[in-house]
C-alpha cells in the first residue's frame, strides 16, 4: 500500500514538472496591412502587441538585415526616400511568429525656380517651375505675392499692370509635404493707351435713320464727324480718332450690330476686380452682350476659339440662342426734294419675319459742313455724290450681309438710354457652355447689341410695337479703358 501511494505521488510531481516547463508559441498582431507613409524627418515607434511572452527573443530587420534584438519596439527614422519592409521576429521553444511593417517613405518636394526675371508691365509671361517629388495625384499649388493669393495652378501666366520689382512664391503641397520657393520679378515701365482705340472690325446693324460712317456723337452727323471711307480706310480713320478721342463712338445700330477693339497691351485680369470700363449709349434694361479675347498664340488677331462671353444678369434669359436677320439693299430714289433709301430685312424663322425699311430725307438739310451728303440713312458703305445723286458701294462694304447671335425680347417702356459706364471683370469670361475660363488677361473686346426692344407706342393707345429700327435704341460703343493702367 505505501509503494502504491509513493508511485502514486511520482506521477503527479512528474505531471506538474512537466507543465511547469510548458511553452506556448508567441503571437503578433496590430502590425495591419496597410502601408505607412511617411516624409523626410519623420519618426514612428513600430509598437506590435504580442501574445505569449514566456522564453521570447525578438528581431527587428529592415528589408531583410537585422536592425536591432532583444526589444519590443522599434523607432523608425525616415531619413531616405524608398520602400521599407521592417520585420519583426519573435520566437521561444515552442514557435516563431513574424510580421512586417510596410512603410514608404516619400521622395521629397523639389521646386526649380529659375532665377530673376525681367519683363514690361501688361506683359504675360508663362513661368514654368519643375517640381519633383511624390509619385501623387494630390498635388495643390499657390502662387503668391506677399500673402496674396494670384495663382492655384502649376504654371502661371504672370502680369502686373504696375512696375515694380516683385518677391513670388511657389508654394506646393502633396500629401502631407509642403514646400516653397521663391524668384524675383522685375516689371519696367512701358508707356500704353488706356483706351482700345484699334477697331478690328466694325459690323453695323442698320434701322432708321443709321448712320454707318459716323464716329461720335450721332446727333452730329453735319459737324464733320461722318467718314465716308472704304471698310478698310473707315477702320483705320477710326482708330486714329479713338486713339485721341474717348468720345469717338461707333454707331453699330439695331439687333445684332457689333464692333470688336484691340488694346495696344494686355489687360490684366485682376481677382476680384473690375478690370475694363465701357462707354456705351443703352438703356439698364438692354445692356449690350461684351466678349473679350487673350492673345494666346500671340498671332495679333482675335482667333474664333479665344473669344469667351463676360457673364452677367441676362446671361441664359435668350428667347433665341441663334437668331439671325439677312439685310439686303433695295433701291435710292431721288426727287427734285428728297431722297429715299430702302432695304429688306428676313430673318432665319422657320416661318421667316421680314421687311422693308425706308429712310427719307430732305436733300437741302442732307448736306454736311464738309460739303457732301450725309450718309444718315444710306445702307451700310453705300455714298451719294451731291452732283450726280448717285449711290455707290465703297470698297470693302457688301450689299447684303447677315447679323446673328443670342435674341432677347423684351419691354423697355420707361427704360430711357444714356450713355453710361458698363464695367467688365474678366473672371466672369465663360465658354459656349457656360463654364468659366480662367484668363491671365485681354487683348480684345468684342460689344454687341442683343436685347431686341419692344416699346408701348403712346400713339396708337399702348400697343407693343417694334422699337429694333428707331435710331433712338441703337447701341452706340465708345471709349473701352484699361482700369488698372495709370493716367
Amino acid at each position: 500500500m505505501k509503494k502504491i501511494l509513493f508511485l502514486h505521488l511520482l506521477l503527479v510531481f512528474v505531471a506538474f514538472s512537466c507543465r511547469k516547463e510548458q511553452y506556448l508559441a508567441p503571437g503578433i498582431s496590430g502590425v495591419g496591412s496597410d502601408t505607412i507613409v511617411l516624409n523626410i524627418g519623420d519618426k514612428i515607434i513600430l509598437a506590435p502587441n504580442i501574445t505569449n511572452l514566456k522564453g521570447n527573443s525578438y528581431t527587428w530587420l529592415m528589408n531583410g538585415n537585422m536592425v536591432a534584438t532583444g526589444q519590443l519596439n522599434y523607432n523608425f527614422e525616415a531619413q531616405l526616400p524608398g520602400n521599407f519592409e521592417i520585420s519583426f521576429q519573435v520566437s521561444n521553444k515552442a514557435g516563431t511568429d513574424r510580421q512586417t511593417f510596410n512603410i514608404l517613405v516619400e521622395e521629397p518636394i523639389v521646386i526649380a525656380n529659375a532665377g530673376p526675371l525681367t519683363i514690361p508691365m501688361c506683359e504675360v509671361v508663362e513661368i514654368s517651375p519643375t517640381v519633383a517629388g511624390p509619385d501623387r495625384d494630390d498635388y495643390a499649388y499657390e502662387w503668391l505675392i506677399g500673402d496674396s493669393v494670384i495663382g492655384k495652378t502649376r504654371n502661371l501666366d504672370f502680369i502686373s499692370p504696375e512696375a515694380g520689382t516683385f518677391e513670388l512664391t511657389l508654394r506646393a503641397t502633396a500629401g502631407k509635404q509642403t514646400t516653397s520657393a521663391t524668384r524675383t520679378i522685375t516689371v519696367e515701365t512701358a508707356q500704353y493707351i488706356r483706351n482700345a482705340y484699334t477697331v478690328l472690325e466694325y459690323a453695323p446693324a442698320p434701322g432708321k435713320f443709321h448712320n454707318w460712317s459716323i464716329v461720335g456723337e450721332k446727333s452730329f452727323w453735319d459737324y464733320g464727324f461722318e467718314h465716308p471711307l472704304p471698310y478698310a480706310d473707315f477702320l483705320t480713320k477710326a482708330s486714329e480718332l479713338r486713339k485721341t478721342d474717348l468720345s469717338a463712338s461707333l454707331f453699330t445700330g439695331s439687333w445684332g450690330g457689333y464692333a470688336s477693339f484691340k488694346f495696344d497691351h494686355t489687360v490684366a485680369n485682376a481677382r476680384d476686380k473690375a478690370d475694363v470700363e465701357i462707354n456705351a449709349f443703352f438703356s439698364n434694361r438692354d445692356i449690350p452682350a461684351v466678349y473679350v479675347a487673350y492673345d494666346a498664340n500671340k498671332n495679333g488677331n482675335p482667333d474664333e476659339e479665344e473669344w469667351y462671353e463676360i457673364k452677367n444678369d441676362d446671361y441664359g434669359l435668350w428667347d433665341t440662342l441663334y437668331y439671325e436677320i439677312t439685310f439686303t439693299y433695295g433701291r435710292t430714289e431721288t426727287d427734285a426734294r428728297r431722297m429715299y433709301n430702302y432695304y429688306n430685312w428676313i430673318d432665319n424663322k422657320t416661318e421667316p419675319a421680314q421687311g422693308e425699311i425706308m429712310n427719307a430725307a430732305l436733300l437741302s438739310t442732307a448736306v454736311t459742313t464738309a460739303g457732301i451728303y450725309s450718309t444718315r440713312g444710306l445702307f451700310p458703305g453705300h455714298f451719294m455724290d451731291i452732283n450726280t445723286k448717285e449711290v455707290a458701294l465703297l470698297d470693302g462694304w457688301k450689299n447684303s450681309f447677315s447679323r446673328r447671335g443670342k435674341l432677347i425680347k423684351r419691354n423697355l417702356t420707361g427704360a430711357a438710354p444714356f450713355f453710361q459706364k458698363l464695367n467688365i471683370d474678366i473672371d466672369k469670361a465663360v465658354n459656349e457652355k457656360g463654364e468659366s475660363v480662367q484668363l491671365p488677361g485681354i487683348d480684345f473686346v468684342k460689344v454687341r447689341k442683343v436685347v431686341y426692344p419692344l416699346q408701348q407706342d403712346l400713339s396708337t393707345g399702348g400697343v407693343m410695337a417694334d422699337y429694333n429700327w428707331e435710331e433712338t435704341r441703337m447701341l452706340q460703343v465708345g471709349s473701352i479703358i484699361d482700369k488698372h493702367l495709370k493716367n
